[in-house]
């Protein structure tokens, strides 16, 4: 099914019925607060019961996320005003006597425009001649692989085709589990025997400790943690980004330590941010409590939703945060709120493992809101920024230049 982009009047009238109007209304808010990243749970619901309805609805949405013809959306943004469309509908629906329907018509002609330009050009098709960011150069996403380095040096590459049974180490057997590994035995040792395990750029890990804890592991993150926890606490090293789900043991709080600063539990979820290059560590709590400290001991306690930001100067301070920002890289997506390109790109960086370089100081500014799957190749993203219709993408091997348009 085509959709002609010339009136924006003319894609309702293609995709709902006239007597569907108000629900069509209420679908294309929704379709845009989806594709802008600020869609709620029960917002979310609604569109996928949309979805599931009918095939053509499935279709229309998957145009909507497909392929943009940047052209195109120019020319329609240009010739799109939103006082012209309002005083069409108010003369087309003059004829309508029922009030209802006059309204739910000149509602449309606000929420429609809005519509079309977010989410019309999608719809188009390529024209010939036009070639999309990454259409020439396919750079894929992150896999799931690692590096185990045992205590005695030895080191391991760790990926989907890892064995089930890997070693026996410290009394703890390490075997397969999923996609990754865990550490399974009670065995009593009187020494700490560590193990590291590195996530090169471009991958990802989990590792489930011997105590029970499953550590999701970013890109370019290192872990270094004991084989079987010994003592009074359960101490862990992190350079880089995890997400903990620590199995509660009241007698052994669970430490994770960063550069110094140090994360505190006893049984909880949270997301820990801590790459050298950057000039803040954050950690930001999904359920339960946990203590932050810095390594000249300022401390901080944290509830859910609360984030505790550790700055080069050691300068503690916490906000209330939306977790999803921070913890929906472990279920797959990227999620953005107004955030500066420069900084999604650190982001964008490490997943896909390329190189990204600003042709000028403009680009790094844009704001970007959306959301976007994770295991979606590189050009699904870029398009996506390229929408706004600020910057623009060019890719030669694997390096991403970006300017401001």
């Amino acid at each position: 099914m085509l959709i002609s982009l010339n009136d924006p009047f003319l894609i309702v009238s293609k995709i709902w019925k006239m007597e569907n109007l108000e629900k069509g209304i209420e679908i294309s808010r929704l379709i845009v607060k989806d594709l802008q990243g600020c869609i709620s749970s029960e917002e979310k619901t609604m569109l996928n019961e949309w979805l599931e309805e009918s095939s053509e609805n499935r279709e229309i949405y998957h145009r909507v996320q497909g392929r943009v013809n940047r052209e195109e959306r120019q020319r329609i943004i240009r010739k799109l005003n939103k006082r012209v469309a309002w005083e069409r509908v108010n003369k087309n629906t003059k004829k309508y006597r029922n009030p209802v329907l006059r309204r739910c018509m000149k509602y449309a002609a606000i929420v429609l425009p809005l519509f079309v330009v977010g989410v019309g050009f999608y719809l188009t098709r390529d024209k010939e001649g036009s070639h999309p960011v990454a259409k020439v150069v396919k750079i894929n996403p992150g896999v799931t692989k690692a590096e185990l380095v045992l205590a005695d040096g030895h080191k391991v590459v760790l990926g989907t085709e890892t064995i089930d049974s890997l070693v026996s180490e410290g009394g703890v057997n390490i075997v397969k589990d999923g996609n990754g590994v865990s550490y399974l035995g009670n065995k009593e040792e009187n020494d700490l025997v560590y193990n590291i395990m590195r996530v090169p750029r471009g991958g990802e890990f989990k590792v489930r400790l011997q105590d029970g804890t499953l550590v999701y592991m970013n890109s370019e993150t290192e872990l270094k943690y004991p084989v079987h926890f010994v003592g009074k606490e359960r101490r862990v090293y992190l350079s880089g980004e995890a997400y903990f789900e620590v199995q509660r043991d009241t007698a052994k709080p669970f430490i994770v330590e960063m550069n110094g600063n140090e994360v505190r539990v006893l049984g909880t979820e949270f997301n820990v941010r801590s790459y050298k290059d950057e000039k803040c560590q954050f950690t930001t709590l999904v359920t339960g409590k946990v203590l932050l400290t810095t390594h000249d001991h300022k401390c901080v306690e944290l509830l859910p939703n609360e984030q505790g930001i550790v700055d080069l100067q050691g300068v503690l301070r916490k906000e209330q945060v939306d977790v999803t920002l921070y913890t929906a890289w472990k279920d797959g997506n990227f999620v953005f709120r107004k955030q500066r390109l420069e900084n999604i790109m650190e982001i964008v960086e490490r997943w896909y493992d390329l190189k990204v370089i600003f042709e000028d100081e403009g680009s790094k500014q844009v704001s970007f809101s959306g959301n976007v799957e994770r295991y979606d190749d590189f050009s699904k993203l870029a398009e996506m920024l390229e929408a706004t219709g600020s910057v623009k993408f060019r890719i030669r091997n694997n390096e991403v230049y970006i300017t401001k348009k």
